[in-house]
């Protein structure tokens, strides 16, 4: 292919990614609307959706876009001391709500709504919270 021919390319392929994005976003968007979808929450809202036993020990986790560890793992003795760090967490990195992964009685895993595709700090930024009950 030609100079041209790539450049149209890559134009085309811009565009639909871009036409994904939005679509990605307006989805999420229209979940965290719908009062009868608990999928998407606003952070305030995570410890009223979560279905954790309450009593015991829980593992906080927070993990990147890639998939390695943010910070080292934090134990907590409330199920809510656990989730309000982890919303303090979301917030310093300008998250506003979630997309819920996982809510069971021993497990709450939650994660920002889209990928952040930031630059040379891609995949380093705060990707997704796992909450444990550990004992």
């Amino acid at each position: 292919m030609d100079e041209q021919t790539n450049t149209i390319v890559g134009l085309i392929l811009g565009v639909i990614m871009a036409i994904i994005t939005w679509a990605t976003i307006s989805k999420r968007e229209q979940q965290l609307d719908d009062p009868n979808d608990d999928s998407v929450v606003y952070l305030d809202q995570l410890v009223a959706t979560s279905t954790l036993q309450s009593g015991g020990k829980y593992l906080l986790r927070v993990l990147r876009q890639s998939g390695n560890l943010q910070k080292d793992d934090q134990v907590f003795d409330t199920h809510e001391a656990a989730i309000k760090a982890a919303i303090s967490t979301f917030k310093r990195a300008k998250i506003e709500y979630a997309f819920i992964t996982k809510n069971t009685n021993v497990e709450f895993f939650f994660r920002r709504p889209y990928h952040h595709h930031g630059g040379s700090a891609e995949g380093k930024k705060v990707g997704s919270i796992e909450i444990y009950k550990i004992e």
